[in-house]
């Protein structure tokens, strides 16, 4: 079988990682049209899907692994997500992030014309908690590689 062949189902089964947060971003006008519980609610349930979809990618895939990738990936998730963790920590202290991130949350505020602060807190910390997942799965995947470079000496 072909390498096209054999990636094609992979790519399929990533497609709705990739087109849901695409739709939600081209529907942002439209969401700034509706009602803001109406649109806290599909956001919601848009970061539920994703979430849910992603670990349903992750279990399908884990079936197939032997005993010495699943304990890899078990030392890279007991590792890695502390580091990612730590790393967002460490991060917060440098101006240079403070000022990316107050930035952002400004311009959303300014750009949203919304006067509710308690919206402003919800996306700052929407965003405090992508970025803190973000870290932990890129601490994830640089644990396993370590795991898997000193495996093979």
């Amino acid at each position: 079988m072909s390498t096209a062949r054999k990636m094609t189902p992979g790519a399929l089964w990533i497609l709705p990682l990739v087109l849901a947060p695409a739709a939600f971003l081209a529907a942002i006008p439209w969401l700034k049209a509706i009602s803001q519980s109406s649109a806290i609610g599909l956001t919601v349930a848009l970061v539920v899907f994703v979430l849910g979809y992603s670990n349903y990618l992750a279990y399908r895939h884990q079936r197939g692994l032997d005993e010495v990738q699943k304990a890899g990936g078990a030392f890279a998730a007991q590792w890695g997500a502390p580091a990612g963790q730590a790393a967002f920590a460490l991060l917060l202290v440098l101006p240079p992030f403070q000022d990316v991130a107050t930035t952002i949350v400004s311009r959303f505020a300014a750009d949203s014309g919304m006067n509710v602060k308690g919206t402003v807190v919800v996306f700052a910390l929407a965003l405090g908690f992508i970025a803190v997942v973000l870290l932990q799965t890129i601490g994830t995947v640089i644990v396993h590689t370590l795991w898997w470079t000193d495996k093979r000496r």
